[in-house]
């Protein structure tokens, strides 16, 4: 059995024998020992716009299984036996990489290249308030008590759709650059038609990441029948995320 891994994230696919053995109790044990992983990568985040931690999904990578392994302990019948998976390996390794970048930058955290001078404690706690369940989050406190907020507003003066894909024209001009990739927006229009592209902040805490087309339009995925080119009112909430030209970070994870 082997014990050490050297491992491209974008090529991931773990062997068959690296597992954690999840009983009825919850708890959960490696099917090893000295068990250990190193990864490299030039990693985007698989949510740029926002910092709340994903948690397992995929119920086909969940399996029953009866079996009594030798050499490393013994199992009992009728235990899970849960595979980590590429979607959950790159997601949570996300989640764990967002948590200790808020807790080391300063201000919001999100295009912040200085390193905080905080208190290493304060620090420790805001690593642990961005992983904790909603249920246990301090929402007074960093990164939830500033993360969403907006950076300025513009006007949309008309909207189409095409292929599930919203175009918006300002004015005046947005003010949005290229010199960020991290640019979002909180759609929030008026009447009629208009309302079916805004965008639903308890969905989109943070709003939806956009591709500035040019100084007075950008566009977002927005599932929709196709609608031409519509006047609108209202406004809507500039926002940022994980920011840079480039949000490729070289990782060595271990």
């Amino acid at each position: 059995m082997l014990t050490s891994y050297s491992l491209h994230f974008t090529n991931i696919s773990p062997p068959s024998h690296f597992r954690t053995l999840q009983r009825e109790t919850g708890k959960n044990y490696w099917c090893g020992t000295g068990v250990s992983l190193t990864f490299y990568n030039a990693h985007n985040f698989y949510d740029r716009m926002d910092a709340n931690p994903s948690l397992f999904s995929g119920e086909s990578e969940i399996e029953k299984f009866s079996m009594i392994a030798g050499g490393i302990g013994t199992f009992s019948n009728n235990n899970q036996l849960a595979f980590w998976g590429y979607d959950n390996t790159l997601r949570w390794r996300d989640s764990v990489i967002k948590a200790m970048l808020i807790a080391l930058l300063d201000g919001d955290s999100k295009r912040t290249a200085t390193i905080g001078i905080g208190s290493t404690e304060s620090k420790i706690n805001t690593f642990y308030n961005t992983l904790l369940l909603d249920e246990y989050k301090d929402y007074t406190t960093k990164p939830w008590n500033n993360w969403n907020n907006s950076v300025g507003v513009c006007t949309p003066t008309s909207v189409s759709r095409s292929n599930n894909v919203a175009i918006v024209t300002t004015t005046p001009a947005h003010g949005m650059t290229t010199t960020y990739d991290d640019w979002g927006v909180v759609m929030n229009l008026n009447t009629g038609i208009a309302t079916s592209f805004n965008i639903s902040t308890s969905i989109y805490p943070n709003g939806v990441p956009i591709k500035i087309i040019d100084a007075n339009t950008f566009s977002y995925e927005n599932n929709g029948i196709n609608t031409p080119t519509t006047s609108v009112t209202g406004i809507a909430s500039i926002q940022v995320g994980w920011g840079g030209t480039s949000n490729n970070l070289h990782l060595y994870f271990a």
